[in-house]
Formats: C-alpha cells, structure tokens, sequence
C-alpha cells in the first residue's frame, strides 16, 4: 500500500489500558463543576429533543396543511418551527458556554495537578524523560483533553440521542419503511468498532512523536551556539525533517482510516434515500403511505447521517483524547518520593555519617562502599577526578537518589526517615552551575518566599559582597534579571548565588564545584565572598579546582568511586598518593 513505508514499534504503541478506566481515573478534575454538567446535559436533551420536531413539522405541513388548504393552520405550523429552531440555538448556545467552562477548569487542575506531580518525582525520573517530552505531557496532551471532557463527549451523546430518537419516530410513525432503514445500519457498527481499534495505536504514536519533536526544539534552542559552532544545522534540520516526516506517515494513515469511515457513511446516506425514495415511492403511489411521511423518512436519513457522521469524527477524537490520557496518567502514576516521619531538623547537632554507601544510576556503580564522617562546624572539600563520585555523594545527601547499600544518617538519623522539604531547608546549596529564573534580585535572592524579610536578603547579601553591585543598577534589587542573568558577569552571578544560599542562614552548606566554571581572576575576587558563606558553618566542598578547598579542615579524596585519601592539604601533598599527583597536573608545570 503506499503508505506502507509506516512503522510503529510495537511496545510503545500498544494500549495498555481500558478507557473506561482513564476517563474513571481523570473524571475528578473535572467532576467539581457536575452542575454545570448537568444543566448542560439537561440542554442536551432539550435540544436533541426539539431537533427531532422539524421533519414532524414538515409532514403535518403537507399531509394535513396543504392538503387541506389550511393557510393559518400553515402558518402556525411555521411558527412552531421557527420557535422550535430559535430554542434550539440558544439551548445549545448555553450548553456549549457552560461546557467550555468545564473543559477550561478541568484542563487547568489537570495541569496544575501534573506539573505538581512532576516536581515532585525523583530524578531518577528526569534521566530518563527528557523535558521536552514533559512539555508535551503538560501541555499538548492536556488540552487534547479537554476536548474529550467537553464537545467530544458532548457531541457522541447528543448523535447517539438523535440516532436512537429518530430511529424511534420513524418506528412509530412506519414500522416497515423504519425496517428498511435500520437494515443498512449494521455496517457502520462494524466499521466504526473496527476504526477505532485500529486508529488508537496510531495516536498514540503520534503524541511519541510529537512529543519527540518539542523535545529536538528544545534541546537544540538551548544548544543553539554550539551547533552553529560546529557546523551542524543541517543534520539537525534533518532530524527535524525526520520526524516530521514520521508525523505525516503517521497522520496520513490515521486520516485514510477515518476518510474511509466517512465514505461508508455517505455511501449509506445516499443508499438509504434511494431506497426510501423507490420502495417507499411505489407504497405512496398505491396509497400506502402519505407523501408527508416520505418527506419525514427522507428528512430524518439526511439527519441521521448526519450524526453517523458525527459520530464517526468524535470517535477519531476520542482515540486522539485516549493516547493522550495513557501518557498523562503515565506520568501520574510515577511514585513521588514518600515523605519521612522526622519534620524537624532545622539543627544539625552532631554530623553526617555514610556508612557503607553504594550507589548506581544504572547498572555499573559509581560509588562502592563509601564510609565518610562529616563533624558538626566541620569544613570538608571532596576532590578527585571527574567522574570519581563526588557529585553523586551530594545528590544522595540531597536526597535527588536514594543509595542502594549501606545508609546515610543526618545526626543518627537514617536519611529515608527525613522528610524530604525538612531536609532541604536545613541545607544551603549553591550548585555548579548558578541557575536564575525570570523576576527581580530580590525575588531571586529569596527563591520568591515574601515570608523573607527584604533586610535578611540585602544582609546577606552585603555580606558576600554583591550588595554593591546591585545598588549600581537604577532599580537596585527591583533590577528584572534578564534571561540567563546576563545582565551580571559569571563572578557577580557566583555571588548572587552565595547570597542566595545565606539568606536562609543553614547551618549546612554544600558548594557543587561552585567556582569551576570561573577563570582564577574572578575566583580570586569571590574568594572573600566564599569565606564569609562558610564562617561558622558546617560545610561539603566539592572542588576539581584544588585552589578552593585549601580553606577546609579536611580533604576527602574520592577516587573510583571510593574514599581514596583523607587530610590536610600538606599531609596529603606529603604522602605523595592520589591528591598529591591531582595537585601537580594543576599547579607544577612538565619538565621537557
């Protein structure tokens, strides 16, 4: 077939669940606003009802009307149309607002639950969804949704309702033309069940790749300069076109199914009124049948087509709407991580111990055995190789992993009985790389808690040493960061994020190779800014740049994974091991 180039992996298309079971599961977001629902569904009724009356109307208009010469009987016959249309328009003008309401409500807790969800996920979780992947989740799928909730739903009951209720006039009004009709109506039911069977694993391809695409987006906008650099905006535009071009295939043949539905349909609209018009015809020529009934059945089939076809579009929806609630609900049933019993650890009284700790982000461990104490007020820079495991001993004392041997214990206490956000407020941290986000100083300096007194902020500030520099800025710390900070230099941004870290005044502090990314002139300015945030403080220092933790009270040499060395700075230059060739290749040039 000439679509036959289309290729859809198996497992990630294949539904995994009922959909009785996603709209149970999503129902709670919107279910708050049910008396608008009802009032709506009321409407519905009303306006499936009355659409039901004009082809009544139009077979008394010649049976008995014009049959009769019955001028005013007419015109009151065209009254009741007229009123029975202008109700029609204003109860589905009503239902349709209400219901926007819904959908726009529903769509909106559904967000805010989602993306409350996701912040709070392990990053075990983020390695492996990308987060343009995310955006689409948040975004795309729950606005699919919203469709689904409000004129999908809406608009399959109010065909069924005009399918079944003109199928039950025309019953009534000629059992044996009815029977005519009805006889075509069994394909359609077939084609339908099959269309929707077929077309759902096609969707759900679709929001892969559309998600696929808003993650290339993303992921090349941030590395933008980088791929000028090298040359390589045409092999990302090909990705692009790659997917694109997946996208297509993969739409295409969802449209083939869902055109070939609505053929069947037009093909059975135009066999029902031929064959109501020839058998139906021959019954009115002997008498059988009044020429008002036959322009009733011919009415009511172009009508209950119509909704047939209707139909068949809400289903190709409601399919779009399923693939998009398997990946949200995907994403809500992702296990959080659960809370501690211990709330209250404001104090660190004695220290941290690692006791045996072994930690893999996959399968190959990155950390093996790791026995370390860290003292109360104690300053301890960990150093080593990249790759060594120093990070990764601060993303478990973070609580961002959990180890998978040994334990971690925060004053005696075992880390996974610390509630997580007790844990976190105790602790300042001032990562590698100094994230800012859109607003002012001040809001950036407090992390947007207005519980936080300006003069705490701008103290700490002052402290540090950046108070001078962002009075120099017309609007002092009501100065708009511009995006990425910009608007300060690298040292000037390391400096708002020691300021940062200070406010809360923790007694904690952990600094992720906090001056790395800065040349040695501008970490010697932050220097002093440095030893003001680590006075009187419990510190982890996490260094490659070995200039920086001279100031502790003890070195940590952690090598492949393990703790290779323990020291001052000269008690390890002395012993001549791992730190001491780290401190060559650094500041004792090559003999050649």
């Amino acid at each position: 077939m000439w679509f036959g180039d289309f290729d859809l992996a198996e497992e990630e298309t294949k539904p995994r669940g009922r959909a009785l079971d996603y709209l149970r599961r999503l129902w709670p977001f919107f279910s708050p606003y049910r008396g608008r629902i009802v009032a709506a569904g009321i409407l519905l009724l009303v306006a499936s009802g009355l659409g039901l009356i004009g082809p009544i109307l139009f077979r008394r208009a010649i049976d008995v009307n014009l049959s009769q010469g019955d001028l005013k009987g007419l015109a009151l016959t065209s009254l009741g149309y007229l009123l029975t249309q202008v109700a029609i328009i204003f109860a589905t003008y009503f239902q349709m607002v209400w219901l926007a309401y819904v959908g726009e409500r529903g769509a909106a807790n559904l967000k805010e639950r989602l993306f409350a969800h996701i912040l709070k996920l392990p990053m075990r979780f983020f390695d492996q969804m990308p987060s343009g992947k995310l955006i689409s989740r948040v975004e795309s799928d729950t606005e699919a949704l919203k469709m689904l909730f409000t004129r999908t739903s809406v608009m399959m009951m109010q065909s069924l309702l005009m399918v079944v209720g003109m199928g039950v006039v025309m019953a009534v009004i000629d059992g044996r033309l009815f029977l005519l009709v009805a006889a075509l109506l069994p394909p359609f039911v077939v084609a339908f069940w099959l269309f929707q069977k077929k077309v759902r694993p096609i969707y759900i391809g679709v929001r892969r790749t559309v998600a696929d695409i808003n993650n290339l987006i993303l992921e090349t906008l941030k590395g933008l300069p980088v791929v000028q650099v090298f040359c390589q905006e045409p092999r990302f535009a090909q990705k692009m076109d790659d997917l694109n071009r997946l996208k297509f295939q993969q739409e295409l043949r969802a449209q083939w199914l869902w055109y070939l539905v609505w053929f069947l349909v037009d093909f059975g609209e135009v066999a029902g009124i031929v064959l109501v018009l020839s058998v139906g015809g021959v019954w009115a020529l002997k008498g059988g049948l009044t020429i008002g009934t036959l322009v009733l059945f011919v009415s009511y089939i172009s009508r209950l087509f119509a909704p047939v076809r209707a139909i068949s579009d809400q289903i190709n929806m409601l399919q779009r709407a399923l693939a998009s609630a398997e990946r949200t609900i995907e994403i809500l049933d992702q296990e959080v991580e659960p809370e501690g019993r211990v709330k209250d650890i404001r104090h660190l009284k004695e220290g941290l111990v690692f006791h045996e700790v072994s930690f893999a982000y996959d399968e190959e461990f990155v950390l093996k055995g790791v026995n370390l104490k860290i003292h109360k007020g104690e300053k301890v820079a960990l150093v080593g190789e990249t790759g060594g495991g120093k990070t990764s001993i601060v993303n478990l004392l973070l609580k961002f992993y959990a180890p998978q041997r040994g334990k971690i214990t925060f004053d005696g206490i075992d880390l996974s009985e610390i509630d997580q956000q007790a844990l976190r407020r105790s602790i300042g941290f001032v990562p590698q790389e100094v994230v800012v986000f859109p607003g002012t100083v001040m809001d950036n300096l407090r992390m947007f808690d207005d519980t936080i007194p300006a003069e705490q902020v701008k103290r700490a500030a002052a402290r540090v040493g950046i108070d001078a520099v962002i009075k120099r800025f017309p609007d002092g710390y009501d100065t708009v960061l511009a995006e990425g900070g910009v608007n300060f230099s690298l040292g000037e941004r390391q400096l708002l994020a020691f300021a940062r870290a200070l406010v809360r005044n923790p007694e904690l502090l952990i600094l992720d190779e906090a001056t790395s990314s800065v040349d040695p002139q501008t970490e010697a300015l932050i220097q002093e800014g440095l030893r003001e945030l680590l006075a009187g403080r419990t510190a982890i220092i996490v260094a490659h740049r070995l200039v920086t933790v001279q100031m502790a009270d003890r070195i940590v040499v952690v090598h492949r994974g393990q703790i290779a060395e323990e020291g001052r700075h000269e008690e390890l230059l002395a012993r001549g091991g791992v730190y001491s060739r780290l401190y060559r290749l650094q500041f004792v040039p090559e003999e050649g």
